[in-house]
Order: structure tokens, then C-alpha cells, then sequence
């Protein structure tokens, strides 16, 4: 039970990582949606349309978990990425 986060709606190939920024100690990704609009995230946060949790930001590439349907009336998590667009 909590509050969905705005990149929570865009599809997740709808988004691309232009790059991360360190803030005291903190790396952030840098996610643009497909409005051109710029968003920072940090582990933890979540992203696209299926329940996509952040799990790592690198220099090249944002690393998530989703929750997907399996077919048959259940769940099954698979790994995503997006990867730094030049």
C-alpha cells in the first residue's frame, strides 16, 4: 500500500537514462520520459508499468525488478534495464 510515483505511468520503453549525478555521496539516474522531461531516481524508486523497482544505477544503466503476469493466474519477477542513450 503506497502511493504510486509519477514514471509509475510512462511505459518503460517509453523512458531512456541520459546520464547520473552524485549529490553528497548519493547517485541519482537521470530518466527522461518521452515529454522530454527529466526525472531523478534512486534505488528504491519505481518506474514503468509493472511495479518496475529500481535495484542499481551505474554510469551506463538503470537495473530493475518487474512484476509481470506469468500466464496462469500468477506472478513472476523479471529483470529490465535501461540503458544510457547518447
Amino acid at each position: 500500500d503506497r502511493v504510486p510515483e509519477f514514471l509509475e505511468q510512462k511505459p518503460l520503453d517509453s523512458l531512456n537514462m541520459v546520464g547520473t549525478l552524485d549529490i553528497d555521496g548519493t547517485n541519482y539516474g537521470l530518466g527522461q520520459d518521452a515529454d522530454g522531461l527529466i526525472h531523478r531516481v534512486i534505488p528504491g524508486n519505481y518506474m514503468g508499468q509493472n511495479d518496475g523497482r529500481i535495484t542499481a544505477i551505474t554510469d551506463s544503466e538503470i537495473t530493475l525488478v518487474e512484476i509481470i503476469s506469468d500466464g496462469i493466474g500468477g506472478y513472476i519477477e523479471r529483470d529490465a534495464a535501461i540503458s544510457l542513450t547518447d
